[in-house]
């Protein structure tokens, strides 16, 4: 390969990953090829092999540069610095996290529910692509910070649960993992259109928050 500055490397590797998101808006994960994204690029077969390995390796940067564009982990730590009550953390973990999800379901979102299926059909490319996700570790993370609140909430005498704490934290890991599911296949694929339900991540996880500090005991 001859020798390119940095500058055109970086322009390159964002047309290839700015036609794979594209490619990835319209497709389902498990059925994209590499050939649709040099298709869709314009890149050369033997041009594209030079900036990404394989498919994987790209699917693995579109997440993790919109995870990086979201500034997820320095968004939650701000949350956890600047809110003194317990209470009122949970309340802003909650709204950041249905404001990220409304800004990315679409796209980051719609990949990372199509992996699920991807992983249980492929798990060989589970192990090659899970461990190199960062949006995986986000996610732990503000999940981990909502958990320790409530244990600080606790032990201020603050909050008095009404459930065993390992029944609440199911139940919010699965809450959200519903709401994530259910937005994702009524705005992506175009499911319970013809129901009444009209599914808002913001309103949504709204009332996961209010149910969790009823749970939680507050008053």
């Amino acid at each position: 390969m001859p020798k390119v500055s940095p500058e055109y490397v970086i322009k390159k590797k964002n047309t290839i990953l700015k036609a794979a998101l594209s490619v990835c808006a319209i497709k389902p994960l498990y059925e994209i090829t590499m050939r649709d994204i040099i298709k869709a690029s314009g890149v050369s077969q033997g041009g594209i092999y030079r900036y990404y390995s394989d498919l994987d390796e790209i699917l693995v940067e579109i997440i993790n540069q919109a995870n990086a564009n979201a500034d997820y982990k320095h968004s939650v730590d701000t949350i956890i610095e600047n809110s003194d009550a317990p209470k009122k953390k949970i309340e802003k973990l909650f709204t950041f996290l249905g404001e990220y999800m409304k800004e990315n379901l679409s796209t980051v979102g719609k990949i990372q529910f199509e992996l699920t299926i991807l992983f249980a059909n492929n798990p060989e490319r589970q192990t090659k692509i899970l461990p190199h996700i960062t949006e995986n570790e986000s996610g732990q993370y503000l999940v981990e910070q909502l958990f320790n609140t409530i244990h600080e909430g606790i032990s201020f005498g603050i909050f008095q649960p009404e459930v065993p704490l390992d029944d609440l934290f199911t139940f919010i890991m699965t809450s959200i993992d519903g709401i994530v599911s259910n937005v994702v296949l009524q705005k992506c694929y175009g499911m319970f259109q013809n129901e009444q339900a009209l599914f808002d991540e913001i309103r949504l996880m709204k009332t996961l928050c209010k149910s969790v500090h009823t749970l939680l005991g507050c008053k």
